[in-house]
């Protein structure tokens, strides 16, 4: 059924692209739009798994430079925790880097996660595959496709050595880190979805594959089916 909704949309070329943006928030990225003089982005992410003192933290943040490696902007941000990871608290900078450029921009994305550069050439580089629905993180990936299009971006991602001597960077990691500190979003995650049609559960976008997320919804079910019925027959350690 996902497969064939996101088809339905995908494959229409007419059809226009809504995005599940909130409009508090499709304001405030349409207000700070980059000028054209911009050719570089600098992007990272960074998470914190959850400990006994402190919950899961996921963060992103960018640079934007011109020709001259000047420092024209730059954004951090703390991530609402869905589905929270480091790989995703990486693509969501990326996302959220293209969602700050202008219309025909040209720009070099440098980042030094190595599996996002891999990743982006599964997932944009080529046709769109109903494979993709079924990846974790698909919502951003179609998110990513979108925003290329809807700009007419041209995009080019390049590696640099994480821990290096890149002072640009070191200063976006330094940023991504700081973010931590930064007060929990009180957006939905679902502000910064820009495709044709997603699928919620509980108001919370489905960025995984469907079948394995409907299977651990069932279970769930059947676990707490099962502890409910072992406590009625007086097991009470279930």
């Amino acid at each position: 059924y996902a497969t064939s909704l996101a088809l339905v949309h995908l494959t229409k070329p007419s059809l226009s692209t809504s995005s599940a943006l909130s409009p508090s928030f499709k304001d405030k990225t349409e207000d700070d739009v980059l000028p054209l003089s911009v050719q570089f982005l600098y992007t990272d992410g960074s998470f914190h798994v959850a400990t006994d003192s402190s919950p899961p933290s996921m963060t992103s943040a960018w640079l934007a430079l011109d020709d001259d490696g000047l420092i024209l902007e730059s954004s951090s941000l703390q991530l609402p925790l869905c589905l929270p990871s480091a790989l995703r608290s990486e693509i969501y900078a990326i996302v959220l880097g293209l969602n700050a450029l202008s219309y025909g921009s040209s720009i070099s994305i440098y980042t030094d996660c190595s599996q996002l550069i891999s990743l982006w050439k599964c997932f944009v580089d080529v046709p769109f595959s109903p494979k993709l629905l079924r990846e974790h993180n698909h919502l951003l990936w179609l998110s990513i496709r979108q925003l290329v299009k809807d700009r007419n971006l041209i995009v080019d991602l390049i590696k640099v050595p994480a821990h290096g001597d890149d002072l640009y960077n070191i200063q976006v990691d330094s940023l991504a880190k700081d973010a931590h500190l930064s007060l929990q979003p009180t957006v939905s995650p679902l502000a910064f979805c820009h495709v044709p049609c997603l699928l919620t559960f509980n108001s919370l976008p489905i960025d995984m594959n469907i079948r394995h997320f409907l299977r651990s919804i069932a279970d769930a079910r059947a676990l707490l089916s099962f502890c409910f019925a072992s406590h009625k027959n007086g097991r009470p350690e279930f």
